[in-house]
């Protein structure tokens, strides 16, 4: 069975010899990302954002980073990053939202494309609420 675990920041550096490959796969597919890999790394360290791994036969298969943001009405995790194979099945979803609602997690939210979006909702259910639109000054 695959594993979620959350890596505490005094941890990042000696994980991210592996998983710096699998989220900078998934940023380099942005056309003009507001950070790259390594400003990610600097945001996890500083506990802006969390590093989650997925651990299968004891290797590092996937990895997801996620913002918690404090909204008046609801605590959202927003997945900011995410790279890897079979990150998402029935048993790393439920363990990921068995993390969420411990820690008073009440929505679980995503930046993605519409083929992501697409399988965003197929795995874990996740709807369509709204489009980010944007233009560079």
């Amino acid at each position: 069975m695959k594993q979620v675990q959350l890596v505490s920041p005094g941890h990042i550096n000696a994980v991210w010899p592996v998983v710096v490959g699998l989220l900078n796969i998934a940023i380099i597919n942005y056309n003009d990302p507001d950070y790259d890999v390594e400003h990610l790394k600097v945001l996890l360290i500083k506990e802006f954002q969390l590093l989650f791994v997925v651990i299968e036969d004891n290797k590092i298969i996937g990895a997801y980073t996620v913002e918690i943001i404090n909204h008046p009405n609801h605590k959202v995790a927003h997945t900011t990053c995410m790279g890897g194979k079979g990150v998402f099945d029935k048993d790393t979803i439920r363990q990921y939202e068995d993390w969420c609602k411990g820690n008073g997690i009440t929505k679980i939210r995503a930046y993605a494309k519409d083929a992501q979006a697409r399988l965003f909702k197929m795995k874990m259910g996740l709807k369509p609420v709204t489009h980010v639109v944007e233009k560079t000054l």
